[in-house]
């Protein structure tokens, strides 16, 4: 995604970027089909859920969402849009299973690619011109809780 973004979405931005190479990877493991091939994509989102999204979620629940409910009530169904993206994100992520890799590899990679679109294309610009110089800054400068919350990783 080579959109131009302020400083204080850079972070973000990447982690879209990752998250879209990481999307088409899943899907490549799904097309192959072989047994190795699907539960080595059931461990990678399983990982992936745990050492990146999870913490890439919560930052923008609580750096973004937070901000544009509170003060920007009029953009309140996109949050809740994306919002609701996340709580599926991650009970694709947690519920993953060998049984049912073949279809939930494939659809756990596509609603990965529609939110991550989504978030680039319509909540960051929105971001960058809502905003204030301070709320910015809180985006750029988040600190995730330590480890997963409970009942949020896989096997929960």
């Amino acid at each position: 995604m080579p959109n131009e973004r302020c400083r204080q979405m850079e972070q973000l931005s990447r982690e879209h970027d990752e998250g879209m190479a990481f999307a088409d990877r899943i899907s490549e493991l799904a097309s192959d089909g072989g047994e190795d091939s699907l539960a080595e994509g059931v461990r990678l989102v399983r990982e992936y859920y745990q050492e990146e999204l999870e913490q890439h979620l919560q930052h923008e629940e609580q750096t973004i969402f937070a901000p544009i409910v509170q003060f920007h009530r009029e953009h309140f169904s996109l949050c809740v849009r994306l919002g609701t993206e996340h709580g599926l994100l991650r009970t694709m992520a947690t519920s993953m299973r060998l049984e049912t890799a073949q279809r939930d590899l494939p659809a756990f990679a596509d609603t990965l690619r529609k939110h991550t679109e989504a978030e680039e294309n319509e909540l960051l610009p929105l971001v960058e011109s809502l905003f204030t110089p301070e709320q910015l800054e809180a985006v750029m400068h988040f600190t995730p809780l330590p480890g997963t919350p409970p009942g949020r990783g896989p096997g929960s």
